[in-house]
């Protein structure tokens, strides 16, 4: 058995039942906080979505006259609606983006271990994961690259992380 192994080895049978507990519960607050997240950002979403909803009624029932106020009240109703699907698609991604970075980092925690991802900043585009931070040994940092690969959604991770000396 290599050095190395044998350095993890001992690692993973120094964590107590207390440890590995302490690191289920921050996994399981870090998804409330994402599924908090979510939420407030449907909730603004929907808040939005109703403000321009008023806007295009107040537009519609605005106090011009003749053809000319069906064209511009038209037009209104079609920006508006263009408004509309435009923040209803934003809210979506943002929602989606905070769902990912929950679940790799509930993931890093799981595997990786709770006072690593302490600091671990996560960032996501697309199917493209970027890791900044420190960690304590280049284990820490395979361990953490090999985890997120395996987070559903993820194609690909670029590991900025940095040895602590």
């Amino acid at each position: 058995m290599s050095l190395a192994a044998g350095v993890l080895v001992l690692a993973t049978l120094g964590c107590t039942q207390s440890d590995q507990d302490k690191a289920r519960a921050r996994a399981e607050e870090a998804r409330r906080k994402a599924r908090q997240d979510a939420h407030a950002l449907a909730r603004d979403a929907k808040q939005a979505a109703r403000s321009l909803d008023n806007q295009i009624h107040r537009a519609m029932n605005g106090n011009q006259s003749g053809a000319g106020a069906t064209d511009s009240a038209d037009a209104k109703l079609r920006r508006g609606g263009d408004d509309l699907r435009a923040a209803g698609s934003q809210a979506s991604v943002r929602i989606d983006h905070a769902a990912m970075i929950a679940k790799i980092k509930a993931k890093l925690a799981n595997d990786v271990g709770l006072s690593t991802v302490a600091h671990i900043d996560v960032d996501e585009s697309g199917r493209v994961v970027t890791l900044r931070g420190t960690v304590d040994s280049p284990e820490q940092r395979a361990q953490a690259e090999h985890a997120v690969m395996q987070v559903d959604g993820v194609s690909k991770v670029v590991n900025d992380l940095k040895i602590q000396p």
